[in-house]
């Protein structure tokens, strides 16, 4: 044989040997997100990582939720906002029977130290704490450490495997080869008149109630209504932030309590990002109990775990008269380069089992136009944004202008999902604008998008000039569409809130 011929053959063997006779069950893209840079150190194989497990859904059964929820979320059904318990949407949902105990079994025979534990009622995602060695091993997988613009470093692989038998069952494992990712808020700098720096504060609370009809209106008035924001990435809370902020431009805001949920709430530095949001959300839904739920990617038993996967299954296990019924996140990342249609489609149940509940997700639709979050096409293609793009949650893009009728604010992400296809209840919305682009001589090369994708952003709010305390420093001038998912998140609150007291 051959030097080459040997070679291929070695490397033929290897990959073999990498997949443990199993399913090769994803690999990293070679496009690593902008704000990550893989380490050159090693790992510490003796370092701990929670492995969630999501399990897949039966087909039939992810139909029954999609169909269920599009049914009571259609204002014109008599089944419109009737809806399920966490009880009865974990019963719809419940994975293949079968798979619980292969899923249970194996992992059980993999690491007999540590308990296999349900992160949901109906155990359709489990996890075990394992070492890096260990999941190593089981996985058939290489963990690297890489680090984020904001310093925070976790530990990933570029792919993993599983066994036939349990790759079955099995929609994707994280940590795994997914580095997170959220929209970082953009500072602008003081504007300069005859060289004089002049602060520009347009969207106060004050002005943003004043320009969305809500001036005077409190919430609180439902016990059962609550709301929050969600945080990543050790973006904490910091409450004399918060209570120099309602000084300064919204004194009613103190009587709003603030519940901290999850492992990361608070540390030595606030988050620019948290602040905003903690800041604007109970500012417009005033008086409504709102939630900081922060999580770091470190379980309490320092174990590293994908701090959004948490969050999702925390929201799984919250009973339903504690559970918030509007979250604001702003985190997303390109939908093609960076997130697996494996990942997305079964984040997608967890998206729809909280919809079934009557929860609304907000999700900030991105700051990069129709480009990916590096300012760049993708063969050129425009680059759609997810979650943004799911059509089970509720994207917002952004405007500018201080009074009505606003404009679109030109760094909103927006356009139309590759994977997933336009729902039946954007359909007529959808029709109406390619119409009306398409006679202003306005619509864009088809050949740049998908005309039968999910169109997103489905509402847009203000997203420049808002002030911002973050470690006892007013920031001026934020913005982003990270600032429109929290203020329209408050309007929500305040919409529940109407609901709930009408016996609604």
């Amino acid at each position: 044989l051959s030097v080459q011929t040997m070679k291929v053959v070695l490397a033929l063997i290897l990959c073999a040997l990498n997949v443990v006779n199993g399913k090769l069950m994803e690999v990293r893209s070679k496009h690593l997100p902008s704000e990550w840079t893989k380490l050159s150190d090693s790992v510490n194989s003796e370092d701990l990582l929670e492995l969630s497990f999501f399990l897949k859904t039966p087909v039939e059964k992810a139909e029954i939720l999609e169909k269920e929820l599009m049914i009571r979320s259609n204002p014109k059904s008599p089944l419109y906002g009737k809806w399920l318990s966490n009880d009865e949407v974990h019963e719809l949902s419940a994975p293949y029977p079968e798979s619980k105990q292969i899923v249970h079994e194996h992992l059980s025979k993999q690491n007999s130290k540590n308990n296999v534990v349900s992160k949901t009622p109906n155990g359709d995602v489990v996890s075990i704490v394992v070492s890096i060695a260990q999941a190593e091993e089981m996985l058939s997988a290489k963990y690297n450490n890489y680090q984020h613009v904001s310093g925070k470093i976790v530990t990933r692989c570029d792919s993993y495997s599983l066994p036939d038998d349990v790759a079955e069952y099995i929609s994707f494992v994280g940590p795994t080869t997914h580095l997170p990712k959220y929209f970082r808020p953009i500072i602008s700098h003081p504007k300069k008149n005859n060289n004089i720096e002049v602060e520009v504060s347009t969207n106060t609370p004050d002005n943003l109630r004043s320009l969305y009809g809500v001036n005077g209106v409190m919430g609180g008035n439902s016990s059962e209504n609550k709301q929050a924001v969600t945080a990543f990435l050790s973006q904490y809370y910091s409450k004399s932030d918060l209570t120099i902020f309602w000084e300064s431009y919204f004194p009613q805001g103190e009587e709003t309590s603030i519940d901290l949920v999850g492992d990361a709430t608070t540390g030595v530095k606030a988050g620019v990002e948290s602040m905003l949001d903690i800041e604007y959300m109970p500012s417009l839904g005033a008086w409504i109990p709102t939630g900081f739920w922060g999580f770091s990617g470190s379980s309490p038993n320092d174990a590293q775990d994908e701090p959004f996967l948490t969050w999702l299954t925390t929201v799984s296990s919250t009973p339903d008269n504690e559970v918030p019924l509007v979250f604001s996140t702003s985190y997303g990342e390109n939908e093609a380069t960076e997130v697996p249609t494996n990942y997305s489609s079964r984040i997608n149940v967890e998206f729809t089992k909280c919809g079934l509940r009557g929860i609304s997700l907000l999700f900030a639709s991105g700051d990069s136009g129709s480009a990916g979050d590096d300012g760049s096409c993708t063969n050129g293609q425009f680059v759609p944004m997810w979650p943004a793009g799911s059509p089970f949650v509720t994207a917002v893009g952004g405007t500018t202008g201080s009074s009505l009728p606003e404009s679109a604010w030109s760094g909103s992400s927006g356009g139309f999902s590759n994977i997933y296809p336009t729902p039946d209840y954007q359909q007529e919305a959808v029709d109406t604008f390619f119409a009306t682009a398409e006679a202003a001589g306005s619509l864009p090369n088809t050949s740049f998008y998908s005309m039968t994708g999910r169109g997103f952003p489905d509402i847009s709010a203000q997203a420049t000039d808002y002030p911002v305390y973050c470690d006892g420093t007013l920031l001026p001038s934020i913005g982003g569409t990270s600032c429109a998912s929290p203020t329209s998140g408050g309007i929500f609150g305040l919409l529940n809130d109407a609901r709930l007291a009408s016996g609604k």
